[in-house]
């Protein structure tokens, strides 16, 4: 038996050494025999044919029958939404919605929480963009309510149905690695531009979580509750209505606040296709580079998505939770009052928000961002020139000029191949070759330089924190409500302040997806930490290792599945910055998108998601299987 024990390893090391000296030939020959930089020959330009179809549906929106039964009606649909939500925000006076508000949240009993949201609302009106906020409190309320009439149906279509979970899971898996900039492509290509494709554009963007935690919800309803009502003769109807989307309610609530942040995520973006709104205030801001005035308006959209997600929180109950019922009269009452209450408002003159009451922290925000330019202009302006010169210009050099593209298409193959398998692997190939076949080869080779760069300084920052505060539960539950905040401001407007500072560039794009891909590399690193088993813990200290040894040796090492997790949520989230960075001057795939929607040329649009969504899918599938394969000996 020892025998056998100590051979096994050998024998896999034995077979382990050819493979290396193979695979290392491989690459010296293909670095010597291939070529620098994507042959431009093989280029299928596939502009060409998308800028075709855009021809197309110019000469036929109004004419096709695709369009007058299928896309006509629900632009309809959207635009009456958006029409009618705006015209009555509109009219109401301007105390009528925070009040509404408050009520809504009181009802659950969380008095200091409705008060908040009630100043939530009106903080838009107090810095000056009343009219502003009511555009995208019309579009996030028109998008996230279809979102979710959408989005549930679906969900319980796929719970209940295998195969059609089976097929919609690779497509939900697809548009959540996408940037949210992609999805304005194809619907420009299809509805133009102005407020309605931008609300197409949520609604869409918007909709995977909903779909997912409404499955999910239903999928974790036990067994017995369903074979009871089944007893009972209840009939398939019944028992979803009357058991299984009950149960599942606090998954679907979970659901409909992670579609307020994804629509908060996409409705600044959205200004590129002609929205209104908040998001217009704030590109007027990057391009009159005022960070203060950036954070102000900024602020205002938190708010909005604030409000949004509590009022959803308050209006569905969830099982087992207690709420104060309001008798029919009280409320008969209420109802009354609040509409004696807007018609004698709209009557006497008092329904504009008082703009008089208005202040902004916008000077004061400038003082101190233009204070720590000029301060520390000696080590922002070595650190930028470092940065783009010995850095990123290097780093393209090397996958444009030095390595030839058949090594990194060799090595990025192979390494599919060890973490996933053949599947992933074919993948991987056909993916880096079929971005080279587009043209974006170059532009891609800047977004993956930025990336890597943009990840590692994420790395560098988050894992060491998160494993802190692992250790520390009273310190993460003090940085948590930082943790959440930076959360929920809206990407565009990490770039502000370090565009002031850095000025217009790739670096400011770079120093903003690293802020903001740190908080979920934070929380997803301390998690691990916290969720290590405390009897391996134990095992450990019983044995004499010290705290740095149980940390290096315990911890650290079964804590990895989720660490890769957490660098996996990085990598995305810097690749959603990539649009953002273009958008301040930066390089690459972000650049040409915001080209291609300023310029309405849906080919280049095109080629530019494709290799976007490509690049995007092989990370998070590369990322998954390493954390997965880690995984499996933590679990032994």
């Amino acid at each position: 038996m020892s025998i056998a024990l100590s051979s096994a390893p050998s024998q896999k090391q034995s077979r382990r050494l050819p493979a290396a000296a193979g695979f290392v030939a491989l690459l010296v020959l293909a670095q010597i025999l291939g070529q620098r930089g994507f042959p431009e020959s093989w280029n299928i330009n596939l502009a060409n044919p998308v800028n075709d179809v855009q021809g197309w549906v110019r000469e036929n929106r109004g004419q096709h029958w695709l369009f007058t039964l299928i896309f006509e009606p629900f632009t309809w649909v959207v635009d009456f939404g958006l029409e009618r939500t705006s015209g009555f925000i509109s009219w109401l006076p301007w105390f009528i919605p925070p009040t509404i508000v408050f009520l809504v949240i009181a009802r659950s009993g969380k008095y200091w929480t409705a008060g908040f949201a009630a100043f939530a609302v009106v903080y838009p009106g107090i810095v000056g963009v009343w009219e502003q906020s009511i555009d995208t409190v019309s579009l996030m309320t028109v998008s996230v309510a279809l979102s979710i009439a959408i989005g549930i149906p679906i969900g319980v279509w796929t719970a209940l149905n295998k195969r059609a979970e089976s097929a919609l899971r690779p497509l939900l898996d697809a548009m959540q690695t996408v940037p949210a900039t992609v999805y304005l492509i194809p619907v420009v290509l299809i509805f133009g531009i102005g407020q309605v494709p931008a609300a197409i554009a949520t609604i869409i963007y918007a909709l995977p979580p909903i779909i997912r935690l409404t499955s999910l919800g239903i999928q974790q309803v036990p067994a017995s509750a369903v074979e009871a009502a089944r007893m009972f003769g209840a009939t398939k109807r019944q028992t979803l209505t009357k058991v299984q989307l009950p149960l599942a309610v606090p998954s679907i609530i979970a659901g409909i606040n992670q579609t307020v942040m994804m629509a908060l995520g996409i409705v600044v973006i959205a200004t590129l296709v002609g929205a209104a709104g908040l998001g217009q205030e704030i590109m007027q801001t990057v391009r009159m580079l005022s960070p203060g005035r950036g954070l102000v308006v900024g602020m205002a959209v938190v708010a909005v998505a604030f409000v949004l997600d509590r009022v959803s929180l308050a209006v569905v109950v969830a099982p087992g939770e207690q709420r104060r019922a309001l008798p029919r009269r009280k409320l008969a009452l209420i109802v009354t009052a609040l509409f004696v209450g807007a018609v004698l408002g709209r009557a006497i003159g008092i329904h504009e928000f008082p703009f008089s009451w208005g202040t902004s922290f916008a000077d004061p925000v400038d003082t101190a961002v233009n204070w720590f330019r000029d301060t520390f202009s000696v080590v922002t302006r070595p650190f930028n020139d470092f940065l783009v010169r010995d850095v990123l210009i290097r780093a393209r050099e090397l996958l444009n000029e030095t390595l030839s593209w058949q090594v990194i298409v060799i090595a990025a193959t192979t390494l599919a191949l060890y973490v996933s398998g053949w599947k992933m692997a074919i993948t991987t190939a056909l993916g880096l070759v079929f971005i080279g076949v587009t043209g974006m080869w170059p532009d891609a080779s800047k977004t993956l330089s930025q990336t890597v760069v943009a990840v590692l300084f994420s790395i560098l920052i988050a894992l060491p924190i998160g494993i802190w505060l692992g250790r520390r539960p009273r310190a993460e539950a003090a940085v948590s409500p930082l943790l959440d905040s930076l959360q929920t401001i809206p990407p565009l407007i990490y770039a502000i302040p370090f565009v002031m500072i850095f000025t217009v560039g790739p670096v400011p794009g770079i120093v903003a997806a690293v802020v903001y891909a740190i908080p979920p590399g934070i929380r997803l690193t301390s998690l691990g930490i916290r969720q290590v088993n405390k009897e391996s813990i134990e095992a450990a200290t019983t044995f004499g290792a010290t705290q740095r040894q149980v940390l290096w040796g315990v911890r650290i090492p079964l804590a990895m599945p989720s660490i890769i997790l957490a660098v996996n949520q990085m990598v995305m989230m810097v690749l959603a910055m990539a649009i953002i960075a273009g958008m301040v001057g930066g390089e690459g795939l972000g650049y040409r998108s915001v080209e291609a929607l300023t310029r309405s040329n849906s080919g280049l649009g095109a080629e530019v998601g494709i290799a976007i969504v490509l690049m995007a899918t092989i990370l998070d599938r590369l990322l998954q299987a390493l954390a997965k394969k880690m995984q499996a000996p933590a679990a032994l």
